[in-house]
């Protein structure tokens, strides 16, 4: 027996699809846990099964390739992709296969210390062309988790990843380029978005599909949104479609089912409990290609049944099906008896099978648990898990016809019989005629990975597909395509024509749907085209229709005031232009896509319509503009800095024109000038004007930044020492203090002292003489003036005998006082009254003819004039020497 269990074994791992539901095809037999399968099936019908391999202790990738008949095409248990260091535990990720049959993967793993995300590309003989490690997707500090790919039509394959509250998106070459960036495209909210989904659309297009979520992690309000993204990574549609914004949905809630419509939109489902009342119902909503809800907001509900819980809904839409099919887990409140539900939609959202939809599987205290629904070219499989508890249960399918009657005699067929615990299941598309099921299982101890097929007639095992033919002509309807590289494709199988239109396609048998396509054209399809064995179907003929590369935008410009002409208005995007009509209304061409539309007319100011998404021959309407006029000034500001700080900055001018300002105590200035080109000029008294030339004013905007240094005018100054007879007077300390922080220091020993490169400015000084003492001045130096003089009053006599002398009396001066003279000789004298800063108040001259005293009032030399109270001196000087009497007039 134990010989007979390894030989079972050894062909269970090795061996053709097997027909027996007991012995299903063993994928990884290894110790440890094999967790989480991917399933992936190349356009040449080969498989690719990948897996997490617990058995060294770490979560490694493996990969296994399988023929369409179920051979392994590796070894044993597969190849090794990755043994990075990973977590103690497991989020999702994916797993796609290219239009070159090879396998694309992407994980998160610690290998860096933290969790980010990686992508590998392994060819279908097992060679890493993305190198050993990879493509590092992210490389950042934040939780990057549960990465999703897809692969287009032209080859390339998409992420998309979850890093904290954002979404990442990167798209890469087969040659492993990142197309977007090398960081990818990131998407934020003032909300957390998370768990993307994303679907392959037209040529390399995806449509992405994320939720939005605010309050708690764990009790968040959840809304749901898709939007389209060109190749280039940019939105295609104005605004993300809204698939629910109607909350209800849970934190666990979070891979829905979603599917093409078969023309590039798709359909989504769901369960929420939006009105809060413990009870999940269904939902179903459908967007066009063009991002346009086709349901009533927030999506149909499956079944209108009050008292029952509706949960896991999944979906299918048959191969040119104008309806969309969604089976659901019911249960009742208690969720302890559980069956399958389905129901049946039209495009629009009308329910087809009545408001309770129609029983699969009646509830019972059995679990019955959907997994997936696959479509058949057409109708559909629904994959179920029966069980009367989760370690003992089986796989099972049940094909349904468009009508909801049942299609294989015994209405179920068994895929697994072995009664253990089955999860993280696993299927593919229909290909090759045929499904293929991949999925954890206990039935040896800790989980290994199985995979079985499942044939349309609801058998397992080998099929022998027998193949006949499909021809027909191929024509295009002008254009400047070349009918050659047209893509004839029924099912799996494609081929192209040759450069008559004709082409013929081998295919196995059965009922297909014929697509022809060609970049710039149109696609056409026939559908229900049967091929018998051996038999060729004929007429199934094409004609192409080119897609226009431009549409059309209309609408209405207006002026809202001013003297323009409607008629000079320009319309333009992308390269094309219009005029509007008399009455305002435009017609403009322009090329297919999504486009900012512009109008402007001189005097007025130009209006931007954003995001306007042009068809191709289609027109978009009521993109309407209101112009005003374009102010006829503008502003300009700045700041003024006087280099030094010498001077006030508030004193300095800013002027352009008859526009003149002075600037703050900071320096900034602001001017509203005319619109247009202008010379503007920063002055100040004492320093050099500076000029900004061709400042060009917009209209009713602000020119900013037009900032001046100003340089101080710089002199030497000439410091000097008088007596009041003009005599230089010396040594001398000199102190000055000018404008700003100027202060200089100097020691006068000769007639003169210079002080060198000062600026212009009033200038206060202090000159200390022994015995002269402290005199102070002031005086502006500028370009008029670079001089300063200190004046002394030196009281002094020289030879004149003992018998000299000079008072007046009484001193301080009364109405009563008198100037007197006792003069040993007879001589001229002069009288001089100053002020004490030197001013020279008056002076008379006067001659003694004879020695002796004399007198005269001191009316004498005041002249009876009124002199303020103060200190004065009087001099008398007989040309040779003099005499000076300090004076207090009170």
């Amino acid at each position: 027996m134990i010989f007979l269990l390894t030989v079972i074994l050894g062909i269970s791992v090795r061996g053709q699809w097997s027909d027996n539901p007991a012995i299903n095809n063993a994928i990884a037999l290894l110790t440890g846990e094999q967790a989480i399968p991917k399933i992936a099936t190349c356009p040449n019908g080969d498989t690719y099964i990948g897996f997490f391999s617990n058995e060294t202790g770490n979560y490694n990738v493996k990969l296994q390739r399988l023929d369409s008949q179920g051979n392994a095409l590796w070894a044993d248990n597969g190849i090794l992709i990755s043994n990075q260091p990973s977590m103690t535990w497991l989020t999702d990720w994916d797993m796609a296969a290219d239009i070159n049959n090879h396998c694309i993967l992407t994980w998160q793993d610690i290998r860096n210390g933290n969790n980010n995300t990686y992508a590998y590309r392994i060819s279908p003989e097992g060679n890493f062309v993305w190198g050993a490690d990879g493509i590092a997707l992210s490389n950042n500090s934040a939780f990057n988790a549960a990465p999703k790919v897809v692969t287009t039509p032209a080859g390339n394959a998409v992420f998309a990843w979850t890093s904290d509250n954002v979404i990442i998106m990167q798209k890469i070459s087969p040659a492993g380029a990142k197309q977007w960036g090398d960081n990818g495209i990131t998407l934020s909210s003032a909300n957390t978005l998370n768990w993307p989904q994303m679907l392959p659309v037209g040529t390399d297009d995806i449509i992405l599909k994320y939720f939005e979520d605010s309050g708690p992690p764990n009790a968040p309000t959840r809304h749901v949104f898709a939007q389209r993204y060109s190749s280039g990574g940019s939105p295609v549609w104005a605004a993300p479609a809204v698939i629910s914004n109607a909350g209800g949905i849970s934190a666990w809630t979070q891979i829905f089912p979603f599917i093409n419509d078969g023309s590039d939109g798709f359909y989504i489902a769901w369960h929420d409990d939006r009105d809060n009342n413990m009870m999940a119902s269904v939902w179903v909503n459908h967007v066009d290609a063009s991002g346009v809800v086709q349901f009533p907001a927030n999506g149909v509900e499956a079944t209108t049944a009050a008292t029952f819980n509706h949960f896991y809904p999944y979906l299918a839409c048959p191969p040119g099906s104008q309806d969309v099919y969604v089976f659901w887990n019911e249960m009742n409140g208690l969720q302890s008896m559980r069956g399958i539900f389905g129901q049946k939609f039209t495009a629009t959202g009308t329910r087809q099978w009545g408001n309770n939809g129609m029983t699969f599987i009646p509830l019972s205290a059995t679990t019955f648990t959907p997994l997936e629904v696959r479509s058949t070219p057409t109708d559909m499989i629904v994959l179920y898990e029966e069980g009367l508890s989760a370690t003992t249960g089986m796989l099972k399918a049940m094909r349904i016809g468009t009508n909801g009657s049942y299609v294989w005699p015994g209405e179920h067929v068994t895929i697994s019989s072995v009664a253990s615990s089955k999860v993280h299941t696993v299927i593919n598309e229909f290909q090759d005629n045929q499904w293929i099921i991949s999925w954890e299982d206990d039935r040896n101890g800790p989980s290994d990975i199985y995979a079985q097929n499942l044939l349309p007639d609801g058998t397992l095992g080998f099929w022998d597909p027998q193949f006949g033919n499909i021809q027909g002509q191929v024509t295009l309807n002008g254009g400047t395509g070349n009918v050659t590289q047209v893509v004839i494709t029924a099912g799996n199988e494609s081929t192209l024509p040759d450069p008559t239109g004709f082409y013929f396609l081998e295919v196995p048998t059965g009922t297909y749907t014929v697509t022809a396509t060609l970049a710039g054209y149109y696609p056409g399809s026939v559908g229900n085209v049967v091929v018998l064995q051996d038999q060729t179907t004929t007429g199934v003929d094409f004609v192409l229709d080119p897609v226009p590369t431009t549409g059309y935008i209309h609408g209405i410009v207006e002026l809202d005031g001013g003297s323009g002409e409607i008629t000079e208005v320009t319309v333009s995007t992308g390269g094309f232009s219009t005029n509007p009509d008399a009455t305002g209304f435009y017609s403009l061409e322009a090329p297919v896509g999504v486009w900012d539309v512009e109008a402007s007319l001189g005097g007025y100011t130009s209006q931007i319509r954003a995001g306007i998404v042009v068809n191709p021959g289609i027109i978009t309407p009521d993109v309407d503009f209101l112009l005003t006029p374009a102010p006829t000034t503008g502003y300009v500001q700045g700041y003024v800095t006087i280099e030094g700080d010498f001077y006030d900055v508030t004193e300095a001018t800013v002027s352009s024109g008859n526009q003149t300002t002075h600037p703050s105590a900071n320096g900034f200035w602001f001017l509203e000038l005319p619109v247009g080109s202008h010379n503007i000029t920063a002055s100040h008294t004492w320093t050099a004007s500076v000029t900004a030339e061709d400042v060009e004013i917009q209209p009713g905007m602000s020119t900013t930044g037009i900032d001046f240094l100003l340089q101080p005018f710089r002199t030497d100054i000439i410091v000097k020492a008088l007596d009041q007879h003009g005599n230089p007077v010396f040594p001398c300390s000199i102190q000055l203090t000018g404008p700003g922080p100027s202060y200089h220091t100097a020691m006068l020993t000769e007639d003169s002292v210079t002080i060198v490169n000062a600026v212009y400015g009033n200038y206060h000084g202090t000159s200390i003489h022994v015995p002269g003492g402290t005199i102070e001045a002031d005086t502006l130096i500028d370009q008029d003036n670079h001089l300063m003089i200190f004046r002394y009053f030196i009281t002094a006599t020289d030879h004149h005998s003992a018998e000299f002398s000079f008072s007046v009396s009484p001193n301080p001066v009364t109405g009563n006082s008198r100037i007197l003279l006792k003069s040993p000789e007879p001589g001229a004298y002069t009288l001089r009254l100053f002020t004490s800063n030197g001013e020279v108040l008056s002076s008379v001259n006067t001659g003694l003819t004879n020695s002796g005293t004399h007198e005269w009032p001191f009316t004498f030399i005041s002249g009876n004039r009124r002199i303020e109270p103060g200190i004065y001196y009087l001099e008398l000087n007989d040309g040779n020497s003099s005499a000076t009497v300090k004076v207090l007039i009170p």
